[in-house]
This record gives structure tokens, sequence and C-alpha cells, in this order.
């Protein structure tokens, strides 16, 4: 005899083994839980996370770095402008989302810093950032070039008013395009003039209308630096021509920069409207003209890349330098127009009391 009790003398002749049918019948209860509710069931995601932007990373990192140097600055007795020009940064590189805790750095490191310790990491953080900018996307790489620019001469100010050496600033004579390379084969008629852009008007804005920009920028800087010179004397009159020299290096190299990116430069006009009050303060007009200039810089940083943007860089470095040079400030974000007043506010202020 074949049945169950037979074989497993040890189970009761009434029980029987669990049926071929309770499996399926539990799946489908499963199935009509998951359908009712609405849920999903779905294996578990062992895969890496999805990497971030650089552009995010690197302004994250600008942040936080900039927040640190920014509760450091109170801790070495430094002037109200540096605290307040750390501050305006770091509120323009907030981003909308509230920062994570790491890349959140409101508060200094637990050493106690020093004038030196803050001045290079000052320096740091505006090679840091001048470098990021390379790779970054245009308004991220934009923001982070004026940012570090700013840092970079902030820097050099303290050093001068502290009496301690200069940090090192960040290298970028490989970054000026002294001997631009020759310029490509044009599509015949695709090549965009300055002067004959309405047909392009809809189209967004690139290296071509911003390397006009600078152009025009640069000739306007070459001629009031020639009528400047002979309203100066002594050792303004050796800045500006030593100036003038490089303004007219530089307006070279956008004329073959623009031709490089199928962009054939402004021509020349024969004369510029002066800044206000030239004839009396002709060294507060040349202030005024440097400052001009910043923002075509700024703006090539946005819509170039590569040698063109590290060019750009560079010429947006050395006109912030000449801006300071003649007296002006260049301002907490050089070469991009921001109004203090419309930045978001920072979560916890560190800021120091008035000096």
């Amino acid at each position: 005899m074949n049945d169950e009790s037979a074989e497993n003398p040890e189970r009761p002749a009434g029980k029987q083994g669990p049926h071929g049918w309770v499996k399926p019948a539990l799946v489908s209860l499963l199935a009509v839980l998951v359908v009712g509710t609405g849920a999903v069931l779905l294996p578990a995601n062992d895969g890496p996370a999805p990497v971030p932007p650089f552009s995010d990373t690197a302004k994250a990192a600008a942040y936080a770095e900039t927040r640190a140097l920014l509760a450091d600055a109170a801790g070495t007795g430094s002037p109200r402008a540096t605290v307040t020009l750390l501050e305006t940064q770091a509120r323009a590189l907030l981003a909308p989302a509230p920062a994570s805790p790491s890349t959140d750095a409101s508060g200094s490191s637990a050493t106690p810093p020093t004038r030196a310790s803050f001045l290079a990491g000052l320096s740091r953080s505006a090679s840091r950032r001048l470098a990021d900018a390379g790779n970054s996307d245009g308004g991220t790489a934009r923001l982070l070039a004026a940012v570090g620019t700013a840092q970079v001469l902030e820097a050099a100010r303290l050093a001068a008013a502290w009496g301690l050496p200069v940090p090192a600033g960040p290298s970028l004579a490989s970054t000026a395009a002294s001997s631009p390379a020759a310029p490509p084969a044009c599509a015949a008629g695709g090549g965009a003039t300055a002067s004959a852009t309405a047909e392009a008007e809809a189209e967004p804005a690139g290296p071509g209308e911003a390397l006009a920009a600078v152009v025009r920028a640069e000739q306007k800087a070459v001629y009031v630096y020639q009528v400047a010179l002979a309203r100066l004397d002594g050792s303004a009159a050796e800045t500006a021509a030593s100036d003038l020299a490089r303004h007219q290096d530089l307006l070279r190299e956008a004329e073959a920069l623009a031709r490089q990116h199928c962009t054939e430069p402004p021509p020349r006009e024969a004369g510029y409207r002066l800044p206000a009050g030239f004839a009396a303060h002709a060294s507060a007009a040349l202030a005024e003209q440097e400052s001009a200039t910043l923002t075509a810089y700024g703006e090539l940083v946005a819509l170039s890349d590569s040698e063109t943007r590290q060019w750009a860089i560079a010429g947006l470095l050395g006109g912030a330098r000449r801006t300071e040079s003649w007296g002006t400030s260049p301002g907490a974000l050089p070469g991009l127009p921001v109004d203090p007043a419309a930045l978001p506010t920072l979560p916890g202020s560190t800021a120091a009391p008035e000096r």
C-alpha cells in the first residue's frame, strides 16, 4: 500500500502535506495587495549614486571655503572691507537649496587662525576658484572667476597692510594667448561679423560675439590711455605707458581670437567718448575705463571654453589689478554686475562687528 501514512508512520493518518495550490494562492494575494495599494516592490539598487556635475561640486566647494574664510576673518583682525567682500561672495555662491553638511563649512577649524594662515588659505581658495572656472559651465565659470580674482587682490592687499609676504598667486602665464593659433577654415558665408549680427539676434550669444565686445572695450581703452598720457607726468605717466602697451597687446590678441572663432573683429573708430571728468582727473578716468572692460571679459569667460576661456580669465585678473592700481576697487565680484542687496542672506551670519 503506497499511502502517506504508510511511508511516514509518525504523521497522523488524517493529515496531509502542503498542497501545490497554497504557494500560488499566496502569490496571487500579494499581487492583489500591491495593485490595490499602488505600491511597487523593486529590488534594492546596489549601483553607485550618480556623480553630480562638476560645476555643482565646484560651486559647493567655493561656498564652503569662502564661509570658512569668513569665519576666520574676524579672528585674525581682518578689516571690515575683507569681511564684507567674503560675505558678499558667500551670498553669491549660496545655492537655492540648503547646502548639505559635506558642503557647508560655516564654521572655522579648531586651530585658531593666524594672519599668515589666513592669507595662505585665501590665496589657495583664489587659485582653486580660477582653476575650477576653466572647467565649469558658463554661468558658474564666470562666478568662480569673479570670486577668485577678488580673492587674489584681497590677499595682496592684506599682505601689504600686515607687513607679510604676498602669497603665491595663481599661475596664469600659460593661459594668456600671446600667440594665438592660426584661424580655422570657416565655412563660406558662415563666419559672423561684428557689424552683421541682426540676422542672428534670435540665436544665443557665443564666443564670437563676446570677443567682439572685448575688442571694442580694448579699442576704447587704447584710445583713452593715449589721450591720458598727454595729461599725466611722473610715475603716473610711466604706469599709463605700461598699461597702454598691455592694452595694445590685448587688442591684437582679442582680434586674433575673434578670427579663430570665425568672427571679423569690429573696425577701429577714429575716436571714443571720454569718461566724465577726464580733463580734471585723468587717473580716475583710467580707473573707470579699466573697470568697464571687466564686464566684457567676464562675459567672455561665460561664453567661451578651452584656451579662449583661459585667456579671458587672465584678462579679467589683469584688468582688475589695473583697476585697483588706479585707485578704484573692482569689488567683490569683478566682471559680474551684481546688486548685493539682491543676494540671499547667509544662514548663521559670521560677519564681524564694524571696526
